[in-house]
């Protein structure tokens, strides 16, 4: 009867190692697929990463071209208040060579002004001519 006793606990002990043991089992090829899955999801965002990277780095380079671009369009550009004054010199009737000269306007600058705000008196002179 002993014998029976140890022979029916020591099945019941296997039966619950061997039943944990599948647990055990199931549960780490579960948390394999999981570590799995977790890191192609991080290799997917790291790429994603290093493209938006590249990306921040070209836009970054075309903003820095673009601001030399401004830069040098303002230099080489007369200031606009160069083409009030040249308006108000010309609505007092000043010649086109002192529009040229006071604002450093170029020839087709200074007679677009004077034909546009030009006085009253000097489009009359240009009509008879």
């Amino acid at each position: 009867m002993t014998l029976l006793l140890i022979a029916a606990s020591s099945l019941f002990l296997t039966l619950i190692v061997a039943t944990a043991s599948y647990r055990l089992y199931k549960l780490n090829q579960a948390q394999a697929k999981s570590i799995s899955s977790l890191q192609n999801q991080l290799s997917t965002l790291c790429a994603g990463a290093v493209g938006t990277d590249e990306r921040i780095l070209k836009f970054n380079l075309l903003l820095n071209q673009l601001k030399e671009s401004q830069n040098t369009l303002s230099m080489s550009v007369p200031a606009q208040h160069n083409y009030d004054h040249a308006i108000r010199l010309a609505r007092k009737g000043v010649d086109i060579d002192q529009l040229i000269d006071n604002c450093n306007l170029s020839d087709e600058e200074a007679h677009l002004i004077n034909r546009l705000h030009g006085s009253d008196d000097q489009a009359t002179k240009r009509e008879l001519h």
